[in-house]
């Protein structure tokens, strides 16, 4: 419950709740008809080709503007595939490696909708097409301890059906009967509370509490701990620690009601049938070039020139020396903490809010993938490590992929390849007793295979036999340095009041419009994934569309799902939080 506190506070805590409303406002407006072309001329320098700039520069090519994307390393950013060099033999191609595994949730709108329109041969629906479906989800655990296994993901329901409800209901007690009752009781009180509070209270109250406190995980039972307050992290960017109980209960609703089918493109968990950058990022570049995309690689931007408050260039480091970029209209689609180096003193006398950005944190969550000889039977899906020090998530990725493996990749004998997540960079492991940032490359390798083998080993069953393993490739962001490792691309951290650190996709200089992770997306999710890069790209270049005055159709936005069942609850939490009120059912819990 709210503590008592004094009017002013009160009042403080509205103002910061209305503030979070206003920027909700800013949601879907009814398309335009047509394919009105923006102004001839006029050119656009987009910063950065990850996920979010190739979307900007995708929207705006097609409303006739003249791009050029400036990329430092490869386009599609951390979701490309980073292929393994000299690993090729017999005329296949390299192993496929890559920042991490990736999921396509069905709680996601605008990426999907941007897939269906990147041509791809054969497909009726584009790369849209290549997404398979991944239909379970495990929690394994160690020391012998049972896994949790969620049930199949249940048919489409249009509604909160009572079988819908029952179902989820049977998935919940399978993942709580570990806890005691008193524990899963208050947790599913928790939940009731943020799926009926209003947007007042989650940005005036719960965007100022972490998920740890939210759900009161200290004091509680090792495995609450584990499973709900830090231990799995299916969201890499969400750390229960620190993230806000906005951001996670969120997150974590999106979850459920994609699990019922509830407002969703598709299955609840998917993946691209194939590596990231072969099933969707190189035809994507390639349907940009036919639109007169122009992409510069080998830039790293470095700084902006401003003139009576409008941008007149870039500069960006190459190999061949430094160059200008000069355009019409700017967008920085670059990670946060490297669009922060190019916000000089003169960039933020014009648009101070952007100096909050420096506030923002950043974490480690980069992947290793074992190429193994031979199939081993470990899980049909996603399997989250709970008890793995490192807070491990894994998939095999062969069995979903369209080509065969060893016929396609490698050298003929490497037949899967076992991708996984490391969360944790802090924590000491169980073979070496480190923190994975203090451990070499081959340490890392060591340890997280000794960590998987120790949740997916069974009584008299080996899954994971050392002699399976073929080779093993780790992110290249991970870089070997005298103090220990660096990342050269680090996630966004959503912590507690971030919300507030982190700016719109317009700024106050005119032709300076931002596309990332970190952009405010109030009607979506907004926890750092490709789905939140894809809105905050969407929603640049309507600011963009805004401040040219142009007759272009708008780009679409597509809100998250929002129960109608829930909305006079909601209602009346709003005018609970206006008064100074707790949340109805946020009353003292018996000890």
């Amino acid at each position: 419950m709210i503590a008592r506190q004094d009017p002013h506070q009160v009042r403080r805590r509205t103002v910061l709740g209305v503030a979070g409303v206003a920027a909700i406002g800013a949601t879907v407006g009814l398309p335009r008809r047509g394919w009105a072309q923006g102004p001839r001329g006029k050119t656009v320098a987009v910063l950065g080709g990850g996920v979010a700039g190739l979307t900007v520069a995708h929207e705006l090519a097609q409303r006739g503007f003249r791009v050029t994307v400036y990329e430092r390393k490869a386009l599609g950013g951390k979701a490309r595939s980073i292929p393994v060099a000299g690993t090729a033999t017999g005329g296949r191609r390299d192993l496929p490696g890559e920042h991490g595994h990736r999921g396509i949730f069905g709680f996601y709108h605008n990426l999907p909708d941007t897939l269906r329109r990147i041509p791809f041969p054969g497909n009726e629906n584009g790369v849209h097409d290549n997404l398979a479906e991944v239909k379970r989800v495990s929690f394994a655990r160690a020391g012998g301890r049972e896994d949790l296994l969620l049930p199949p993901f249940p048919p489409k329901p249009d509604a909160f059906t009572p079988e819908a409800l029952q179902r989820l209901i049977v998935a919940v007690i399978q993942q709580l009967a570990h806890l005691p009752l008193h524990e899963a009781l208050f947790l599913a009180r928790q939940a009731a509370i943020f799926m009926t509070s209003s947007d007042e209270r989650r940005f005036g109250q719960w965007e100022h509490v972490s998920w740890w406190d939210f759900i009161k995980a200290d004091g509680k039972s090792e495995d609450y701990r584990r499973l709900f307050g830090g231990g799995v992290q299916i969201i890499q960017a969400l750390k229960p620690e620190n993230a806000s109980a906005r951001t996670s209960g969120q997150g974590g609703e999106a979850i459920i009601y994609s699990y019922l089918g509830l407002g969703v493109d598709g299955p609840a968990d998917r993946i691209l049938n194939g590596p990231t950058s072969e099933r969707w990022l190189d035809p994507w570049v390639a349907h940009l070039r036919s639109l007169g995309v122009r992409f510069q690689l080998n830039h790293t931007v470095d700084g902006l020139e401003l003139e009576k408050n409008r941008v007149v260039a870039a500069t960006a480091r190459t190999p061949n020396g430094s160059t200008r970029i000069e355009a019409d209209w700017f967008v920085c689609a670059m990670p946060a903490d490297r669009a922060v180096r190019l916000w000089n003193r003169d960039i933020l006398d014009a648009d101070p809010r952007l100096g909050d950005m420096r506030e923002l944190e950043h974490t480690w969550s980069n992947g290793i993938q074992f190429y193994l000889r031979r199939r081993v039977p470990v899980f049909p899906g996603h399997v989250a490590h709970v008890d793995s020090p490192w807070a491990l998530v894994s998939i095999n990725q062969a069995q979903f992929w369209h080509d065969d493996f060893a016929s396609t990749w490698g050298d003929g004998v490497a037949r899967d390849s076992l991708s996984v997540v490391i969360s944790d960079w802090e924590t000491p492991g169980i073979r070496y007793g480190k923190p994975a940032n203090r451990c070499t490359p081959q340490e890392i390798a060591d340890e997280v295979w000794a960590q998987l083998k120790a949740h997916l080993e069974d009584t008299g069953r080996q899954y994971l036999p050392d002699d399976v393993l073929h080779s093993w490739f780790l992110d290249p962001a991970i870089a070997v340095a005298d103090t220990g490792l660096t990342n050269d691309e680090p996630y966004l951290l959503n912590t507690v009041g971030s919300w507030f650190q982190r700016p719109d996709a317009a700024t106050a200089i005119p032709n300076l419009f931002l596309a990332a992770d970190y952009v405010r997306t109030p009607s979506n999710v907004d926890f750092t994934s490709m789905e939140t890069a894809n809105e905050a790209g969407r929603r640049a270049v309507n600011a963009l569309l805004d401040a040219a005055d142009s007759r272009a159709e708008r780009v679409r936005l597509f809100s998250g799902y929002q129960p109608p069942e829930f909305d006079l609850a909601k209602r009346i939490d709003a005018e609970r939080f206006r008064l100074g009120l707790p949340h109805i059912l946020d009353t003292p819990w018996p000890a």
